[in-house]
């Protein structure tokens, strides 16, 4: 459990560097979204519309995804592994990974229609990975429910 310990507060000071730098970059986004409005004629640009998309969908996802995992790893630092709330926060951060992939691939998906229509593609390579944090929380759910099974049989 000590080491559980040991490399969740690494992994959360980590994840406050990256949920600080999200953060300026939503922080930046408030100033270059306004900026960018002002040129309405660039608004079929393919510049504008990656600025819009980064700022107003993949940054907000990014940091609740992040920001799932860090409290994860704060009650992992804490010693609770197989608590309902510890579980709940991998839950979400699974649930908002998968948002983001969604969001991701539709974004894509329009952007090759809009500028590259001789080339399309279908992404969706992120849903993994949240499928893959959501089986992890169901199998801690399973062992939370199979802990709590046992303090009762004693």
């Amino acid at each position: 459990m000590r080491r559980i310990q040991n490399v969740s507060s690494f992994v959360r000071v980590l994840l406050l560097a990256l949920l600080v730098i999200e953060g300026a970059g939503m922080a930046v986004g408030l100033f270059v979204i306004p900026s960018t409005l002002f040129h309405i004629s660039g608004m079929k640009s393919h510049v504008v519309y990656t600025i819009f998309t980064a700022f107003l969908l993949f940054l907000p996802l990014m940091f609740l995804v992040t920001l799932n995992f860090f409290r994860l790893f704060t009650r992992l630092k804490n010693g609770w592994l197989f608590e309902s709330e510890t579980i709940e926060y991998l839950e979400r951060a699974g649930k908002w990974w998968i948002t983001l992939s969604v969001v991701s691939a539709i974004v894509q998906l329009v952007e090759s229609y809009v500028f590259r229509p001789d080339h399309i593609i279908v992404p969706g390579n992120g849903i993994w990975g949240g499928l893959i944090v959501f089986f992890i929380a169901w199998v801690l759910r399973e062992g939370q429910q199979m802990k709590e099974e046992q303090e009762l049989t004693v």
